[in-house]
């Protein structure tokens, strides 16, 4: 364990010299629309209201509930790891320091459940969460709030929360579709 700390505080200490004054803006707006899942429950509401997107929203919807009950309420509190800016003090955040746990990145596992909910049922709209959601993780790094190791396994978890979603709901929608009249 003590050469994933190694290698996890090697890339935090080595963001911290990329700092600027528009980077910081950058990725604090990318790491606030973040919070509480904000963007992707807005995602979600909006693909709601149109027929052609419903599924997908259903899709996200699901992903982030799951993200929230298996992520937030089971593995934060059992694996209890404090967060980097804990054991480094003297590291400015730039951004509020969160009270909970660090492993593995809630940011991370929703805007992954959601962006890969989005991708399964349209590319195009999932390239583009995909690419705030690369953002969103890289800002948790930037700000020294996550540890890498807790970015990737958010990613992994959240893709893995978004891809079962996703089938899931693709077999239950074909299972439940009505079949067409046949003719006589």
């Amino acid at each position: 364990m003590d050469i994933i700390y190694e290698i996890d505080f090697a890339i935090l200490d080595a963001l911290q010299k990329i700092h600027s004054g528009v980077l910081n803006v950058i990725m604090a707006f990318f790491s606030f629309i973040a919070n509480g899942g904000a963007v992707w429950i807005a995602a979600a509401a909006l693909l709601l209201l149109f027929k052609k997107y419903r599924t997908a929203g259903v899709a996200v919807s699901l992903s982030l509930i799951i993200e929230l009950v298996l992520n937030e309420k089971i593995i934060k509190p059992l694996v209890a790891r404090p967060r980097p800016f804990t054991l480094n003090p003297e590291i400015d955040t730039i951004i509020s320091q969160p009270s909970s746990y660090s492993f593995p990145s809630g940011h991370t596992c929703s805007s992954f459940a959601a962006a890969t909910a989005i991708f399964m049922f349209n590319k195009r709209l999932g390239a583009v969460a995909y690419a705030a959601t690369f953002l969103i993780g890289f800002s948790r790094n930037y700000f020294y709030i996550h540890y890498p190791s807790d970015v990737l396994c958010g990613a992994i978890l959240g893709t893995l929360i978004g891809l079962a979603v996703s089938i899931a709901l693709k077999k239950a929608v074909t299972r439940f579709q009505p079949s067409p009249p046949q003719d006589q």
